[in-house]
């Protein structure tokens, strides 16, 4: 329910604050008002996409406020979101140049969000919505809804949908095992080739480097020579040197120190030398062993420029082929476990359609024999109405997210005139009405708190507005109703009256929205009447109506 609604610098609207209840609230004024601008704020408010273009004229940014209560629903869908559990939520949506922000109850929210928490709060209908109800899904959706079989339908589709990822898995699984079957020889081949190879990084390392030993073989046998004979040469007058030291150590302390270095120099040396006689030892003898390397590591080349892959993407290959082999063995298996499932599922997902169309076909009598009487109260005495259910056979491929079933609602205005298809023969009036009857039927079945109606009075007038203005006001008894009319007959029901007028001066143009009561509400009656100046004929028409 809609309790607070701020509106600043909306297009025409300044400054709007209103403070609604419960029961029935209205909004009358003059056509070109800007009561299309109040419709707007509430949708931006539900989470409508909106811009710059909303702001007023030589105003920086506009914002738009409302306090919304939505009881436990919203409690819960508030904690599932992360929010601060409530049942009233506190919505601020500002508009600027720079961008946009949303607050929900104090904290920053996205448009997803918004539209998420507010979804069924409030339900606007106006000509576009009565309008939909000529298609044959939402004439579907509305008897399941009057029928109650909206749990049922959930446990239908949730089934539905399983089946049909079934039935994705299968294909998916098929054309696996289709496209393995005609490439098995190639997948064998390239597996035989990929283990001859055994491909290994560190193998190929160990060869990239001997391969560079064996090259230069020649070089490294000479220049260890020639280091050796140097070492062996340098040693010798090392160990005289430190033979030296050593002598000098012990007469003069201050040599103690030099020997010391020299001795470790010594050692060093002789360890470097142990180290160079060990490398020259395990140098081939010849570079016969080069051509074997230069062919192993030309095998690893010419895999990768093949498969487009270093090594480790070789191995990582050769596990996705037989991986993909395997399919052949096992993929059989699987695909006959599937369609042992798909058999199961499918059963059950025809005898839950069946099962639902049972439900929609007993119950159609009743809900033709109520919207006739809904209708008779708004003035359509004259009419009939049939709901025709259309079961198509029970196959898995005539299957739809909404059963087996179309429905086709069928209408006559007048008797003698056949019932054909409502939007066929349906006038802009009589839709209108249709719509408010099957809303009067789900009143204590929609989880709206507050329905918005536009347009509502469209094509009618008279004794049909009369009739229409007690159906709002019955429907007030469960939700919240906010109707905007020019029907004296439907504003003088009101339990709240708003006015909407435009302000001219010389260089702007406004909307005001101002609560009317006393005085001020006779003259709005007067006015909605068709004779301003008619004071006393407003108030018999209010006071007849009490």
């Amino acid at each position: 329910m809609l309790l607070e609604l701020k509106i600043n610098n909306l297009v025409l609207i300044e400054n709007v604050h209103l403070e609604l209840d419960k029961g029935f609230v209205v909004f009358t004024g003059e056509t070109g008002a800007g009561k299309s601008l109040l419709v707007k704020a509430i949708k931006l408010l539900l989470g409508e996409k909106g811009g710059v273009n909303y702001i007023r004229p030589g105003e920086k940014e506009g914002e738009i406020e409302a306090i919304i209560w939505g009881g436990k629903r919203l409690f819960q869908k508030l904690q599932e979101a992360g929010y601060e559990p409530q049942e009233e939520i506190h919505i601020k949506r500002i508009f600027s140049f720079n961008k946009q922000k949303i607050y929900i109850n104090g904290s920053p929210a996205t448009l997803t969000e918004l539209s998420k928490l507010t979804k069924d709060l409030i339900l606007l209908t106006s000509q576009h919505e009565f309008y939909t109800l000529l298609s044959s899904e939402k004439q579907l959706e509305f008897l399941d809804q009057f029928l109650g079989l909206i749990p049922f339908l959930k446990e239908y589709r949730e089934l539905y949908h399983k089946y049909k990822d079934l039935i994705s898995q299968i294909k998916d699984l098929e054309e696996k095992i289709a496209s393995a079957q005609l490439k098995k020889d190639f997948l064998l081949f390239q597996i035989r080739e990929l283990e001859e190879l055994n491909p290994n990084p560190e193998e190929e390392e160990n060869l990239q480097r001997e391969r560079e030993k064996l090259k230069n073989l020649s070089f490294l046998k000479e220049k260890t020579q020639l280091l050796l004979s140097n070492l062996e040469e340098m040693e010798t007058n090392f160990y005289q040197i430190v033979s030296s030291f050593e002598s000098l150590s012990k007469i003069e302390h201050r040599f103690k120190d030099p020997f010391s270095r020299v001795y470790f120099m010594y050692y060093e040396l002789k360890e470097i030398t142990r180290d160079l006689i060990d490398y020259a030892s395990h140098l081939p003898e010849d570079d016969t062993a080069l051509n074997e390397i230069e062919e192993r590591l030309s095998k690893y080349e010419k895999l990768k420029r093949k498969y487009k892959r270093d090594t480790q993407g070789l191995i990582k290959l050769l596990e996705e082929l037989k991986e993909e082999i395997d399919l052949l063995e096992t993929g059989e298996e699987n695909y006959e476990r599937l369609l042992k499932e798909e058999e199961i599922l499918r059963k059950r997902v025809i005898d839950l359609a069946l099962k639902l169309s049972e439900e929609r076909l007993k119950g159609i009598p009743k809900l033709q024999n109520l919207l006739k009487k809904e209708l008779k109260d708004l003035g359509m005495e004259k009419a009939d109405f049939k709901i025709e259910l259309i079961p198509k056979e029970p196959k898995i491929e005539n299957l739809s997210s909404s059963g087996l079933d179309e429905v086709i609602f069928l209408f006559s205005s007048n008797p003698g005139v056949p019932l054909k298809p409502l939007e066929k023969v349906v006038s802009g009036g009589e839709l209108s009405r249709i719509f408010l009857a099957c809303k009067s039927l789900l009143k204590e079945k929609t989880e709206a708190g507050t329905l918005l109606f536009d347009e509502v009075d469209t094509g009618i007038g008279g004794t049909t507005a009369k009739k229409v203005a007690q159906k709002l006001k019955d429907l007030s008894q469960n939700h919240q109703i906010l109707c905007i009319t020019h029907l004296p007959q439907i504003a003088v029901l009101a339990d709240i009256h708003y006015v909407v007028e435009k302000e001219m001066k010389e260089k702007e143009t406004k909307t005001n929205i101002k609560k009317v009561e006393g005085e001020e509400r006779v003259k709005e009656i007067a006015r909605m009447l068709g004779d301003p100046q008619n004071l006393e004929l407003a108030k018999n028409f209010l006071e007849a109506q009490i």
